[in-house]
């Protein structure tokens, strides 16, 4: 690929997955320009990323390797604000969102933002997110996008930073996780394994062919990925986890430990079953049939399921599930845990769908959070 016809890349947010997905389009060719608050700047300038990839979920059949990644620029609010983005290239391909939904609705810097880039590349962008809000990022419809502009997404590969707290690490080595915690970079070492594929679908027959070029980066970059052709609907399962999230906090991702406690299982259930009964009515009961199964699924096998999958986490997968879900989903992602609760609850007085148990699972993760401060 040519300098000119080079594919210019703007990832918002240089967290996990932002480095995550801007690793893997620089692999592809692309070139990528990194969004972040300006107290992140020195950080992401200083000291190159570092990526290292699990090649399999399967540990006996995994061959870690480490990368370092630097061939970047660097964009940030301030100069968003200010008008002047010097780095930032003359043409633009796409607008990568890699940020919490909640944050999408926090603050001026999404309009400011949006309002800069229509100016400057007269809306011949695209743009997607591999974790849009449960709007299919509406928000940005809103601020003047056409949605032929608008591609959405799902990321599927677990991707983390290193190392975590107690973790079990084998495939890794103790002593590279050793060195990496007490070395001097900030910048902790992102630990990433391809599940399933990564999904993408066009809103708008107009977004088919940039969704098949970027669903091609990132499969020459090294990510499986998808285009399924219609809304990934990202936004419905973050809703329907909501009380998996919910359940397992209270036991610290202890698979083992919840899946034991038949009572509690009984109320992650029913509220599952509610969630599900919430997404139904929102798509007019236009969802996968896996939503429309919920209702019919015992309480006895989600709790066999959950006890399979802490053996398999300890003793079959090339990374701690359990240790990756306590720290990714209990910290990183707890205030947008939050953001979907609200949603559901809001929801659910929308569709008049009675959410008791769910409303009994958050008053008795509230008490065990309080009994642990």
């Amino acid at each position: 690929m040519t300098e000119e016809n080079q594919i210019q890349v703007l990832i918002v947010g240089a967290g996990n997955i932002g480095r995550l997905y801007g690793y893997q389009l620089y692999k592809s060719g692309a070139k990528i320009h990194f969004y972040v608050r300006e107290h992140h700047r020195e950080n992401l300038t200083k000291y190159p990323l570092r990526i290292h990839r699990l090649t399999s979920v399967f540990r006996w059949c995994n061959q870690s390797t480490t990368e370092n990644f630097s061939d970047y620029t660097i964009t940030t609010d301030t100069d968003i604000a200010s008008g002047n983005a010097p780095n930032l290239p003359e043409q633009l391909n796409y607008v990568v969102f890699a940020v919490p939904c909640h944050c999408l609705g926090e603050g001026d810097w999404l309009k400011t933002l949006i309002t800069f880039l229509n100016n400057k590349y007269q809306k011949n962008v695209y743009y997607t997110s591999p974790i849009p809000d449960e709007t299919s990022m509406q928000r940005i419809v809103d601020m003047g996008i056409d949605k032929s502009q608008i591609f959405t997404g799902q990321t599927n590969a677990c991707s983390f930073f290193a190392p975590l707290a107690n973790q079990r690490f084998d495939p890794r080595g103790k002593e590279i996780a050793k060195k990496d915690n007490e070395d001097s970079n900030p910048n902790k070492v992102i630990i990433y394994c391809p599940t399933l594929p990564e999904l993408y679908g066009q809103l708008t027959e107009e977004a088919k062919e940039p969704t098949d070029e970027f669903v091609s980066l990132l499969n020459e970059g090294g990510l499986r990925s998808l285009n399924i052709g219609k809304d990934t609907q990202y936004g419905l399962f973050g809703i329907l986890a909501t009380p998996l999230f919910v359940t397992f906090a209270m036991y610290n991702w202890d698979f083992l430990k919840a899946g034991k406690n038949l009572s509690l299982m009984t109320l992650f259930s029913a509220s599952l079953c509610e969630t599900a009964l919430i997404i139904m009515k929102k798509t007019d009961n236009k969802t996968s049939i896996f939503v429309k199964l919920i209702p019919f699924i015992p309480t006895i096998l989600f709790a066999f399921a959950f006890i399979i999958a802490h053996f398999v986490s300890a003793y079959v997968c090339s990374f701690d599930i359990e240790a990756f879900c306590n720290a990714h989903f209990n910290v990183k992602l707890g205030d947008q845990t939050d953001y979907f609760t609200n949603i559901i609850k809001s929801d659910a007085e929308k569709y008049g769908i009675d959410i008791t148990n769910f409303r009994q699972l958050l008053e008795k993760y509230k008490s065990s959070v309080k009994k642990s401060e």
